[in-house]
């Protein structure tokens, strides 16, 4: 069998920040039959242990239980992504020693190469300058190799830690190829020992206490310290208020610290050498974010949604939806505001004070002048009272009834909707990445609606 194409998967692999030297180990989340409501029980799954020296796999197991810390370090997760050949039978093999041995070759016929950045504070100031970027450039060995983040804005020597990528060793006991991304430690970098107060008055800043080993802009190249989002910009961050500063004017953005940080993401690209030549090649895609730190829980909306309407479209076949699709659905924005201070977010009165954080509410009286008011009646939001709800929603679903709130949930193409009819639409509080109201995307939302029906029509 001729090898066509190679894939690697997964093709998007999300690392989380980290500062343990031990990897977070691999886990599943279930429901617990028992206690249907509670939180999701963190179950222990198939892991693989990588000798730090040598970079090739230990051991295959199945940890006693999940440990998130290491005392105060956070352990990171550190994706592998492995590949696979599409051969001329139309099948999917994992690319192995001995699959590579059939065609001549040996491990050295792969070859690696991951370019990562971080374009932050070049989003905010339009300086390209300011891109800071790794790359490792091919590599066919099983060393470590460290993304190393520079800027022509930075300090003679000074570059951001992205993490480490290293080609895993194949053995005889593991021979998969397999690439592992461990992701950094989730600092703050800076500008400068001191920050601005005032216009005329600055500080030392304790984010750094005195050590200079996390300074690694200079402010006499670049303008990120102290720098001042115009607000007439027609490409102004969404949301704009997103770095770190002190606010002098209250109709102003902030004045910047000149804070950067050790988040990534890029394009994995594998090669492989054919013994006649031919290479093939495939990409994958990493990033790195903060930690998960309620892994037991999952948000009513994630980028899996987002990806799954992409892959599969926004419509499902309704033979392949039941109930317990929406019901899933319910959960998860169950577990979602079990997260949230409800009083707070719609914008109650509370202790005497009004707008004690940054909401929907807010953001839409900022920026359409919508009078400050709560979304819901202030005596409705009690988070017990909330749940309790949800809950009761759930419960009903696990029984086997149809979904009765289809016309409740908000539709994407209303949620520029500022009225109060609008603004009660489910789900509600959250806002989407553009600052509006929260939306499920296409393909949940029609999930809820084929879920009812199928329920309906069954036989």
């Amino acid at each position: 069998m001729a090898i066509t194409a190679l894939i690697i998967l997964p093709p998007l692999a999300i690392g989380r920040f980290g500062s343990s030297s031990q990897p977070l180990e691999a886990y599943e989340l279930e429901v617990n039959p028992n206690r249907p409501m509670d939180f999701r029980d963190i179950r222990p799954s198939l892991s693989l242990e990588v000798d730090p020296d040598q970079g090739h796999v230990v051991r295959q197991y199945t940890p006693e239980r999940i440990r998130f810390r290491d005392g105060e370090r956070i352990r990171p997760v550190a994706p592998f992504l492995e590949v696979f050949a599409k051969t001329s039978a139309d099948t999917l093999e994992p690319v192995t020693l001995d699959f590579l041995r059939t065609e001549g070759l040996g491990p050295e016929a792969i070859s690696w190469e991951v370019n990562v950045g971080n374009l932050k504070v070049f989003r905010q100031t339009g300086n390209a300058d300011d891109k800071v970027l790794a790359g490792t450039g091919s590599f066919s060995d099983h060393d470590v190799h460290l993304l190393k983040g520079i800027s022509p804005n930075f300090l003679t020597g000074k570059f951001i830690p992205f993490g480490s990528v290293r080609y895993i060793r194949p053995t005889p006991d593991f021979p998969q190829i397999r690439l592992r991304f461990t992701p950094g430690s989730g600092q703050v970098y800076g500008s400068s020992l001191k920050r601005f107060e005032t216009k005329d008055r600055e500080v030392d800043d304790p984010t750094f206490a005195g050590d200079d080993s996390r300074i690694v802009y200079d402010p006499d190249k670049g303008n990120w310290r102290g720098f001042q989002q115009d607000t007439s910009l027609k490409t102004l961050c969404s949301p704009s208020d997103i770095y770190q500063g002190f606010i002098d004017d209250p109709n102003k953005l902030a004045i910047s610290w000149g804070y950067l940080d050790d988040v990534c993401d890029g394009p994995v690209s594998v090669q492989l050498k054919l013994a006649d030549g031919t290479i093939l090649s495939a990409t994958a895609w990493i990033s790195a974010c903060m930690p998960a730190f309620a892994p037991d829980s999952q948000p009513v909306r994630t980028v899996a949604d987002e990806l799954e309407q992409l892959i599969l479209g926004p419509e499902p076949d309704a033979a392949e939806v039941s109930i317990a699709d929406a019901a899933e659905i319910v959960r998860r924005a169950l577990e979602t505001i079990r997260l949230m201070n409800t009083r707070v977010m719609n914008g109650n009165i509370v202790d005497g004070r009004t707008n004690i954080a940054h909401t929907l509410i807010t953001q839409d009286t900022n920026d359409f002048g919508r009078l400050y008011a709560p979304i819901m009646a202030a005596s409705l939001v009690d988070n017990f009272a909330v749940r309790a709800l949800h809950e009761r929603v759930l419960i009903a679903l696990s029984g086997g009834k149809a979904p009765w709130f289809a016309r409740a949930l908000r539709q994407p193409e209303d949620i520029g909707d500022l009225s109060d009819a609008g603004r009660r639409k489910m789900p509600p509080m959250l806002r989407g990445a553009d600052g509006r109201g929260l939306a499920l995307t296409r393909r949940q939302l029609a999930k809820i609606a084929r879920a009812a029906t199928v329920d309906l029509f069954k036989p």
